[in-house]
């Protein structure tokens, strides 16, 4: 059985496009006539599909009002309470449907991020049995880690629960002492660290001279002296190791970028494409060589290029195993959070290609660094860049 049924007009059909994947990325099952397969009789399947699925979502416009079809799949699922309406332009819906809030979503350029969103799929969740899903966008709405936990604790059984512990593991990055079992458990079932309280030495009744004290204390003392030694000979073999494997593969070590999160010096010249810059070495590592994926304006949902770019920058991050750093950006005068939304939504498809999570962060930078040569609020700000730093330890090769 579908769980979604989807009717609109097909003037409106790229809106219904970006509805219909907003849902799919729901775990939801959504049927349009898209999917109707050539030689089959159209009148009999869409008939099929409308009264089989358990929500029939109608997205009213103007033209919409006016098609018969329309009305009739309407009337199908108001007949059955399982009618679901948006607004897609400032119409009126027909009378008979007037007892149905119709959820405007025409004046929101993004609308996973509005409130009428969140109403529509917690409508269609307990029609579907799935009674957590509006809380779910509200989650993905706010970035808010307590709310995750609650959410997960609150919907075990849910398609999406084990998004939302990557969601959560991603949010809680800083605080790397925490596994994703337990970033994803209760607060009250992560036991905190043991810690012991010291016992206050008896104060020392009189002087001690030092031949008494070397005696006492002798052993104790050398084992420090022998392991300070050792630590400092292991030290020095591990940088005179990593120096000279660094200088045979990028020269000097000061013409080497410095870690952190990186700054490009020149992002408009970062090549396309992935591939080998010399000897067993990625082009895309270092770090100041970011993938650098386009934003549609006002939007933070999933487009297609953008899992084509976390395919490829999984790719070259097996030749280059370091941590990787995921920034959100947007136009001057841009939401913020969705710098951050963005961001979390690529580290948590880079997570699912199989890059650790221990080596993903991410960050969003609102619109602090636009494009060179772009005006601040060109919406060609609005982005994602994947930077791949190399590892410099030969114990993270």
């Amino acid at each position: 059985m579908t769980d979604v049924f989807i009717s609109y007009k097909r003037e409106e059909r790229a809106r219904c496009v970006a509805i219909y994947n907003a849902l799919v990325d729901l775990k939801l099952s959504v049927w349009f006539d898209a999917h109707i397969e050539p030689g089959t009789d159209f009148d009999r399947e869409i008939e099929r599909e409308v009264r089989g699925a358990s929500a029939v979502l109608v997205l009213w416009s103007e033209r919409a009002a006016d098609s018969d079809w329309i009305r009739a799949e309407a009337r199908s699922g108001r007949q059955t309470n399982r009618l679901v309406a948006i607004r897609l332009d400032d119409c009126l819906p027909p009378l008979e449907f007037a007892s149905v809030q119709a959820i405007d979503l025409f004046n929101h350029r993004d609308f996973q991020a509005s409130e009428g969103w969140r109403q529509i799929v917690s409508r269609i969740g307990r029609l579907v049995g799935r009674l957590g899903l509006g809380d779910y966008v509200g989650c993905e709405q706010e970035t808010d880690a307590d709310r995750w936990r609650a959410w997960i604790a609150d919907n075990p059984g849910d398609p999406l629960v084990d998004k939302a512990r990557q969601r959560l593991a991603l949010l809680i990055r800083p605080e790397p002492a925490l596994s994703l079992a337990q970033a994803t458990a209760p607060a009250a079932d992560i036991a905190p660290p043991a810690t012991s309280i010291p016992t206050p030495a008896p104060a020392e009744s009189a002087a001690v001279s030092p031949l008494s004290w070397i005696g006492r204390h002798g052993w104790t003392v050398a084992i420090a002296v022998l392991l300070l030694f050792g630590t400092i000979a292991l030290f020095d073999r591990f940088t005179t190791s990593d120096k000279a494997q660094n200088a045979a593969i990028d020269g000097p070590l000061s013409e080497r970028p410095s870690q952190g999160v990186p700054v490009p010096n020149n992002p408009a010249a970062a090549p396309a494409a992935t591939g080998v810059a010399g000897k067993d070495k990625p082009a895309r590592c270092p770090g100041t060589n970011p993938f650098r994926i386009a934003a549609l304006p006002g939007r933070t949902d999933l487009q297609p290029q953008w899992k084509q770019a976390a395919d490829s920058a999984w790719l070259a991050w097996r030749n280059c195993p370091g941590l990787v750093v995921v920034e959100g950006h947007v136009e001057k005068g841009g939401n913020s959070r969705d710098a951050s939304n963005m961001a979390i939504k690529m580290a948590e498809q880079l997570a699912l290609k199989g890059i650790p999570e221990g080596t993903l962060t991410w960050t969003g930078k609102g619109a602090e660094t636009p494009l060179p040569g772009r005006d601040p609020g060109d919406a060609a700000n609005r982005r994602v860049e994947i930077y791949l730093m190399e590892p410099y330890h030969p114990g993270l090769r």
